[in-house]
């Protein structure tokens, strides 16, 4: 009865007390970018990417007014901003502590540079996709020249390849070791060709202003790299809206052959168009690791959609070990049957409108799987509603993927399902979720929420990470929120606000903590962990609160980096249900002779776990680790512990009665003559002073004749007792194969 007790105190006060806070944790430090205030017409400070390496340094990726600081630090030489409207793009790296190790900027003062993704590559470099125009492509004045990492170009040369061998736009991959240095760097540009292999005119393909295309730019949007080093470019195949109208890259008029990939400048690879291709459809292109070859490629769905169509666009791209991909995707007002190409017949549901869904591909980009999650309407005209996935990630440690994602509808719509697959959800209206499905056969195996309370929502549920059972999660939301068995409410009623969220894989909640935010501006990025440490990435509009760090901005939006710490993090989490029963074994007698002094305590437990010690009498005896000095005959009683962890329960105390004689010894409590080592002056008001007489002192111990344990240092022979009140004193003299034990008095 006492164990089921134990057991329903350690479930309710982990469900219900640790869900308000977290144990021994807390912010380190926020960093922040700032730049000019953004109504002036400088581009908000984004940040795109981050990733982090096996040491815990974080690496970031973003796009920047030319004008903004990290911590002061200029991330643009002001020499070389030249138009402050355009973005420049930044890659930085900050250590563990904080400290801004190195910064890298690309900046073109005519028209703005944009960032795309950032990876690791195996576990000694990143490699960075961006996008910038070529500053000779204007003009060969100095206003318009190129700030590259940490060179200037200027002039009519040939800065980063031959400068007829491309057109205005290029997507740049480039690889950076640890310490900044560039290790590799290929330019991409692309182009078509009709049937017979002639190079079309990049910015008229079609014949017509309405299919007006600069087709320079790879327009990639995403990219990964396999264990074998192959890079995956998730290419989109649209362009802008131009004065009413749609500019699409579809080809309906056998004009179009190829697609030409310029690579550097210096050599071309041909891809063979097989079909037409459709207004905001995909394209995923996969390259050997150097750009050395285009390996394969394909178009994600048939030409099936027109500019009716709402856009369609890949969130977020991972790969699992074996080199099959995981897209997500969003898209709204999309076709009933969309099919999906180079697959066996996969395509959107038929009755129900799907606005967002995952693909798998194998590594030779052939689709085996379809994720489709999609909801009830009332008619054909319901196009308020929605539901959107932000998010796909594989865990390979558990043979999973987690999706991420919310639920919106407005309350004239009826929506009252929503349906993964075949299978209907509880989700309710404005809540955030996530899956964990099995990454084989996409099988639903748990699920977390967060869920809104009253008139509260959940406006942004964004990324996860996942690490030692636990899936991490920023999220947004307004009014208030549910977090199992808690409800979290923002600082005012109407107000939007923030928390840091943590489930275990089964979705049971485990803790939840609210930053002080208060701008539905917000954007959050997937937290990284490494360890104990999480790494928070995102931008705000207002000021925030973290733990006990305040950040205030200066009227410009912000990219805020902060560092969150707990010991927990670096070990597996248990759930209190899955824990294990424990016991202590101890067989040891505990009658002892105080010559017998310093004795080993041998209990164990059956988890393994380190048994503690306590003596109930610290005149009889004391304990140290799993050592036991006896100090004076007498009896007391020794207990034996092991308080449990995230694996076990609490072992039940096991005590024994200590018995401790002085048979054949003098009263060494009460007297000093014959000893070995011999003390002096006693009685003594401020030092004691021991003579060894040759033997080796290990330790001291003083008690008061209440059994309290007083400081006590022994130094160059003597004790200072300077410090104790007058009184009666035992001093136990500790040697390799002894103990002594004195009576002073201090007048």
């Amino acid at each position: 009865m006492k164990k089921i007790i134990l057991f329903a105190f350690l479930i309710l006060n982990f469900q219900f007390l640790i869900l308000n806070s977290l144990r021994a944790q807390g912010f380190e430090w926020v960093r922040t970018y700032t730049g000019p205030d953004i109504s002036s017409g400088v581009p908000a400070n984004n940040l795109v990417g981050s990733c982090v390496d096996s040491a815990g340094n974080l690496y970031i990726l973003g796009e920047f007014s030319p004008q903004a600081q990290l911590c002061g630090v200029n991330l643009l030489p002001r020499e070389v901003i030249v138009t402050p409207r355009q973005s420049a793009v930044v890659i930085a790296k900050l250590s563990p502590s904080g400290e801004l190790l190195w910064h890298k900027a690309i900046y073109n003062g005519k028209v703005s540079c944009y960032a795309y993704a950032l990876r690791m590559v195996g576990d000694s470099s990143i490699m960075a996709m961006v996008h910038f125009d070529n500053p000779y492509y204007w003009s060969v004045q100095e206003n318009y020249d190129l700030y590259y990492l940490d060179t200037l170009l200027t002039g009519n040369s040939d800065y980063l390849m031959p400068r007829d061998s491309v057109n205005r736009r290029q997507n740049g991959f480039i690889t950076f070791d640890f310490d900044g240095n560039v290790i590799e760097q290929h330019f991409v540009c692309v182009g078509y060709t009709d049937s017979i292999g002639n190079l079309l005119t990049a910015r008229f393909i079609h014949g017509t202003n309405l299919d007006n295309m600069a087709t320079g730019l790879l327009s990639g949007e995403s990219f990964n790299i396999d264990i074998d080093g192959n890079i995956y470019v998730i290419r989109s195949v649209h362009t802008d809206y131009v004065q009413g109208s749609y500019r699409c890259w579809r080809i309906d008029d056998g004009t179009i052959g190829a697609m030409r990939i310029a690579i550097d400048g210096t050599h071309f690879l041909k891809y063979e168009i097989p079909h037409p291709t459709a207004l905001w459809n995909q394209q995923i292109l996969k390259f050997s690791p150097h750009f050395d070859s285009l390996l394969d490629a394909v178009y994600m769905f048939d030409s099936t959609l027109n500019r009716q169509c709402g856009s369609i666009k890949v969130n977020s791209f991972s790969i699992d070990a074996q080199s099959n991909l995981y897209l997500s995707m969003l898209g709204g007002q999309v076709p009933a049957h969309l099919s999906i190409a180079n697959s066996n017949s996969l395509h959107l549901g038929d009755s129900l409108l799907a606005s967002t869904w995952v693909i798998k591909y194998n590594s030779n980009l052939y689709a085996t799987d379809l994720i489709q999650l999609s909801h009830s309407r009332n008619n054909d005209s319901d196009n308020t509603s929605q539901i959107g996935v932000c998010a796909c990630y594989v865990d390979d440690n558990t043979n999973s993927i987690f999706v991420s994602g919310y639920v919106r509808w407005s309350a004239s719509t009826g929506v009252t399902n929503i349906f993964f697959n075949d299978d209907t959800l509880d989700l309710p209206n404005k809540s955030g979720f996530w899956l964990r499905l099995d990454k084989d056969d996409f099988r639903l195996l748990s699920r977390g929420r967060v869920l809104p309370s009253g008139n509260g929502e959940v406006n942004v549920f964004p990324k996860l990470e996942m690490n030692n059972n636990r899936v991490f999660s920023e999220i947004g939301f307004r009014w208030s929120t549910i977090f199992g068995d808690s409800i979290i409410y923002a600082n005012q009623p109407s107000d939007h606000d923030r928390a840091f969220a943590i489930w275990d894989y089964d979705g049971n909640e485990i803790s939840i903590m609210k930053h002080g935010f208060s701008n539905l501006g917000n954007i959050l990025h997937a937290p990284h962990v490494m360890d104990s440490i999480v790494y928070f990435t995102g931008s705000i509009w207002e000021g925030a609160t973290f733990g006990d760090i305040t950040s205030h901005n200066n009227g410009s939006s912000q990219v805020f980096i902060a560092k969150y710490v707990d010991p927990e993090f670096a070990r597996p989490y248990v759930h209190p249900s899955d824990r294990q029963e424990q016991s202590i074994i101890w067989q040891q007698e505990l009658s002892f002779n105080l010559a017998d002094s310093p004795i080993a305590l041998t209990a164990t437990s059956t988890s393994g776990l380190p048994v503690t010690y306590t003596c109930s009498d610290s005149i009889v005896a004391y304990t140290d680790s799993n050592m036991l000095y006896l100090l004076r005959n007498g009896t007391a009683t020794l207990t034996a512990t092991q308080p449990g962890d995230y694996y076990y329960f609490p072992a039940e105390p096991v005590t024994k009665t200590l018995r401790v004689s002085n048979t054949g010894i003098h009263d060494l409590q009460l007297s000093t003559l014959n000893s070995q080592i011999s003390i002096y002056p006693n009685p003594a008001k401020d030092v004691v002073y021991l003579n060894p007489n040759g033997t080796d002192i290990t330790a001291v111990r003083l008690f008061s004749s209440h059994g309290r344990q007083e400081q006590a240092t022994l130094s160059n022979n003597r004790i200072d007792i300077s410090h104790l009140p007058a009184g009666v004193y035992y001093l136990t003299v500790v040697t390799a194969t002894n103990s002594y034990q004195y009576k002073i008095v201090k007048p």
